[in-house]
């Protein structure tokens, strides 16, 4: 297709290997029937595992491949071409947790939990967001309170991606009062399996084959090891992954961007009325050529965010904000132009387009907001304080 041109050879090849992959593991049929099921696509997560997919964002030292930004960023576009729901597991039970603990774990934490995400034998989930917070650290109320033997959490998470499967839950948890609401914030690695947790799946629109779930804590154990970070400032060392975190869903936006152009193309080129294909007409033409300009220019803006995290740019985290917006709104518009040329079939199951346009509009949530991200460009243009 048209967008591959943009990329190294190098690339190129990532994204063939990725392609040959799905051909047996992510097929369109595949795709339809975790959705149906609500079951997580344990069969496509295993294949990326043999194929060392799950090497990529773990540091060498660890058995990882020490992948850049910009390799990973290709990694989730390609997958999203196949499956949003497959690259949202590779982003939030992988690369997500691989982040996390490289640059925030002890060295022990490390040496356990890197190599086995490398081999894709662990999953690990994040927890951060409660019925009344998520960028608000001042109405955090989860709490962690010293004990004998460590700590003992109580409280509930909500929104939580994939804790139903998750081997470990990093949990963000109040240790202490401090001056500022973002003060006495700690990191803490949950066993899901403890006595005093209750996970309970949340049903969704879409994106039905990874569970999104409330996490609930009652008295649950933690110890001291259990510490990922520094303790009571855990919200100041989260901000730093937060580039990254925007650019993968730019990312995984762009890729379901891309799948839902070429299939609206395609069903434009055969799909006949009043005598000639659909895409004939002008007024469909014009909107599909929109699609494509879109994707180009997520596709364009999620490299240059890339670009900007690998190389430590002042400025990475509002390009990668400016990024995650776009490409997530464009997404959105484009799922719901798409089914209105799909006419009739886009508004039954039967076509993958139904299931985009149920999909597309956490991309627009997750990970922050658009209104988060408008905030967050608007404060590096000077225009806030």
């Amino acid at each position: 297709m048209w967008w591959s041109g943009s990329l190294d050879s190098e690339h190129r090849a990532i994204v063939k290997s990725l392609d040959a992959l799905a051909a047996s593991h992510i097929t369109s049929e595949q795709c339809a029937d975790w959705d149906e099921r609500g079951a997580y696509p344990h069969e496509a997560m295993d294949a990326l595992a043999a194929g060392s997919w799950a090497r990529l964002p773990v540091p060498e030292s660890y058995g990882g491949a020490g992948a850049s930004a910009l390799d990973l960023a290709v990694v989730h576009e390609a997958l999203a071409r196949h499956s949003l729901a497959v690259a949202q597991s590779y982003y939030s039970l992988w690369v997500l947790g691989a982040e996390a603990i490289n640059r925030l774990g002890t060295e022990q934490q490390r040496a356990h939990w890197l190599p086995l995400l490398a081999d894709g034998r662990a999953r690990i989930a994040f927890a951060l967001t409660e019925p009344g917070s998520g960028s608000d650290a001042s109405a955090m109320r989860t709490r962690a309170t010293v004990t004998n033997g460590g700590f003992s959490v109580t409280g509930q998470k909500v929104f939580i991606t994939g804790a139903k499967v998750a081997d470990r839950i990093i949990t963000a948890v109040r240790t202490k009062t401090g001056e500022r609401p973002q003060d006495g914030i700690t990191l803490l690695m949950i066993d899901p399996n403890s006595s005093g947790v209750t996970i309970r799946p949340l049903r969704k629109v879409g994106l039905r084959a990874l569970d999104l779930c409330e996490v609930f804590f009652d008295d649950v154990p933690a110890s001291e090891a259990d510490i990922v970070g520094p303790r009571h400032d855990a919200w100041r060392a989260l901000r730093a992954g937060l580039s990254k975190e925007r650019l993968f869903l730019a990312a995984i936006s762009a890729g379901a961007l891309f799948d839902l152009v070429g299939r609206t193309l395609e069903h434009a080129r055969t799909r006949t009325t009043f005598g000639k294909t659909i895409g004939s007409h002008q007024l469909v033409a014009e909107k599909i050529v929109r699609m494509r300009l879109a994707a180009d220019a997520a596709a364009a803006m999620v490299k240059e965010a890339a670009v900007a995290v690998d190389l430590g740019d002042r400025d990475a985290a509002a390009t990668a904000s400016a990024a995650k917006m776009y490409a997530s709104e464009a997404y959105v518009s484009a799922a719901r132009e798409a089914v209105q040329i799909f006419g009739g079939y886009g508004f039954t199951e039967d076509y993958p387009v139904a299931r985009h346009y149920r999909d597309c509009k956490y991309l627009e949530i997750g990970g922050g907001t658009s209104e988060i991200q408008t905030i967050v460009i608007a404060r590096s243009m000077g225009l806030l304080a």
